[in-house]
């Protein structure tokens, strides 16, 4: 699929193909609808489910369609919807290695609620997953800029125009932030490139200009763009290693710097800017070169991007590139002359993202924190396990236009798919199809996709059953109680277990009541709660590892979007007949395997088929050589 070309998006079946291309080796694959199966849904219930998921997404595709071509859906434009109670990096970080931090959780007990708090050790609350968050890389990330001009009669959006270069400046803004966090210089290093005179310069066909030959820029901005922009990493810190956004620029097409001086004006012994003057120095050439309007508009009007939040996007996505090994792909600058750019609205915004970095910086550190988001664009909360197969994906080539879909959808999830789009690589549409036909990006990697609660409360967008805070009381002992109830039960006695109930997607059933372990039934008599408090850092200074609370930016700041939606309901779909499509088994087989696996272990962590409750269950064909059952 090339991502180039202007496909419009289009809504089909999870991995469906139309029938008349099937053969007889495909029937087994296929997702078929079963009466008073234990495990396979009804062919009615595969229908609903299939039209409410092609109305579902036809309804965002429409929407997205509906927009003037430079336009995202309202309120978009910020990046700070993504923050919410997302913890700030501390502000003393550790010269190497890893940093260590994990939630903290209030769950309260309801037979000892009031003793608890009157104990010294309040057992109320308990600590979640241990999660790891690497500081430094051997290398920087290699990004290509394409030497290829834009298709004939194309226009690149608003978000493009200068991305490569932009991406680069807020790279290193962030590379710098994590170097003074952990107290390490930065120098120039002998790779930088020298500016030449516009006298001196002939143009080869793949030089990318940056061309100051008619403007004034401060000195300083020259030296700082001949070592960002350089084809090797034109800067170095002490220490040894990189920051995980640490990028440079290679490939064919090569930067040229033009300036009237010329590599003259340089001083050998000249240090290069920290985090903030950087941001200033950015915030200059989007002056020198028009790229700071148009602004983002009101938060109730679709708006466009401006270049700078684009490539703020961007930057913020190059820690899961490295990690998922994607190569970021620009394309070719259209810089043109200087020209003055005298709009004032993006400036308080850019100031705004250095001032919040330590936020932003880290969801964008942990590329499983990041994987977890972008992957619950396509959950939706009240599909059952064994229907996630006819749930309908989308088939496009448009990037920019898939980007608006997932903002019409889930505009906080939304805005990390923009940077990851932005980066360029079109592996990731290929990843994306893979993973909607067997719940897994890449074959042999397992799955990023796995939910993180603690990231859903983080940024306010629910990945799981697990997010689910309705509370569902089950006071009558002859009552049934959903599967999914229980798990989320279940789920709170393994807050620290890394490996407990790692599918989104929510059991289909109920269990007796009697079935279910006595030392669950308080909870279940009280109902479902489970309250994120706040995120500790594992900080060792000398012999010592000591706790750093972090309460998280809503509170830390005062400031969060509350207002952006999550689309979430389906479209309602009446009476529906059938379809044409051949739906694949492996999604719904897979999440339903998954269930049962969790479904087996009880609160103590024993795991007993017994306790699964569904009659003749082992004999199933979809368990036949799963391993689950061992």
């Amino acid at each position: 699929m090339d991502p180039r070309r202007n496909h419009r998006s289009r809504v089909t079946g999870a991995g469906a193909t139309p029938t008349s291309s099937t053969t007889s080796s495909s029937v087994p694959d296929k997702l078929v609808g079963a009466d008073d199966d234990p495990l396979i849904p009804t062919s009615a219930a595969i229908d609903q489910v299939f039209h409410e998921g092609r109305a579902t997404w036809t309804r965002f595709v429409r929407l997205a369609e509906s927009l003037s071509p430079q336009a995202f859906p309202a309120g978009f434009g910020d990046p700070s919807i993504m923050l919410k109670d997302v913890p700030a990096l501390p502000d003393k970080l550790p010269r190497r290695g890893c940093l260590i931090g994990r939630p903290l959780w209030y769950i309260p007990d309801p037979e000892h609620e009031d003793d608890a708090r009157n104990q010294r050790l309040d057992l109320q609350y308990a600590q979640g997953v241990r999660q790891y968050f690497l500081l430094s890389f051997p290398n920087p990330i290699e990004c290509r800029v394409s030497s290829r001009p834009p298709p004939s009669g194309s226009r690149p959006w608003t978000g493009q125009r200068a991305l490569s270069l932009l991406t680069m400046c807020w790279s290193y803004i962030l590379s710098v932030r994590l170097l003074e966090l952990q107290g390490r210089n930065v120098v120039y290093s002998p790779h930088s490139l020298l500016p030449t005179t516009a006298n001196a310069f002939r143009p080869k066909p793949c030089d990318v200009v940056v061309d100051f030959s008619g403007a004034s820029p401060s000195r300083k901005l020259v030296r700082w763009l001949c070592a960002i922009l350089s084809p090797k990493l034109g800067w170095s810190a002490g220490g040894g290693g990189f920051p995980p956004w640490a990028a440079f620029c290679s490939g064919e097409a090569c930067f040229v710097v033009v300036s009237a001086d010329g590599p003259a004006a340089f001083s050998p012994n000249e240090p290069p800017p920290n985090s903030a003057e950087a941001t200033e120095l950015l915030i200059e050439l989007c002056g020198l070169y028009g790229l700071l309007g148009p602004g983002a508009g009101p938060r109730d009007k679709p708006s466009e991007i401006p270049p700078p939040t684009a490539a703020f996007l961007a930057a913020l996505a190059l820690p899961f590139y490295r990690d998922v090994k994607l190569i970021p792909q620009f394309p070719v600058p259209s810089l043109g002359r200087c020209s003055m750019d005298s709009a004032t609205t993006e400036l308080p915004r850019i100031r705004q993202y250095a001032a919040d970095l330590r936020y932003y910086m880290t969801l964008s550190i942990h590329s499983r924190s990041v994987g977890s988001v972008i992957w619950s664009i396509f959950w939706q909360p009240h599909i059952e396990s064994n229907l996630v197969s006819p749930w309908p994906i989308l088939e496009s080539g448009n990037l920019e236009q898939l980007a608006k879909v997932f903002a019409f959808r889930r505009p906080r999830v939304a805005s990390w798919w923009l940077g990851i789009f932005l980066l360029g690589d079109a592996t990731m549409l290929d990843r994306i199809a893979r993973y909607l036909e067997t719940l897994e990006e890449r074959w042999g990697f397992g799955s990023m996709a796995t939910p993180n609660p603690a990231v859903a409360a983080w940024t306010g967008s629910p990945q799981s059953l697990l997010d689910d805070e309705s509370a569902h009381p089950y006071k009558d002992s002859e009552e049934l109680v959903s599967r999914t109830d229980l798990l989320r039960h279940r789920y709170n006695f393994s807050l620290q277990d890394d490996a407990s109930i790692n599918s989104p997607w929510r059991p289909f059933g109920y269990i007796a009541k009697e079935l279910i372990e006595l030392d669950l039934w308080p909870w279940l008599e009280r109902g479902h709660v489970r309250k994120y408090v706040h995120w500790v850092w594992w900080i060792k200074k000398g012999k010592h590892t000591l706790p750093s609370a972090q309460l998280g930016f809503r509170r830390d700041t005062g400031k969060f979007a509350a207002d952006v939606p999550d689309r979430l309901d389906k479209v309602p779909v009446n009476h529906p007949t059938g379809h044409d499509n051949d739906i694949k088994l492996e999604p719904s087989k897979k999440s339903t395997l998954r269930m049962i696996h969790f479904c087996m272990e009880d609160v103590s962590g024993d795991r007993d088929m017994s306790i699964l409750a569904i009659p003749g269950v082992t004999a199933h064909p979809w368990l036949k050589y799963w391993r689950g059952l061992e």
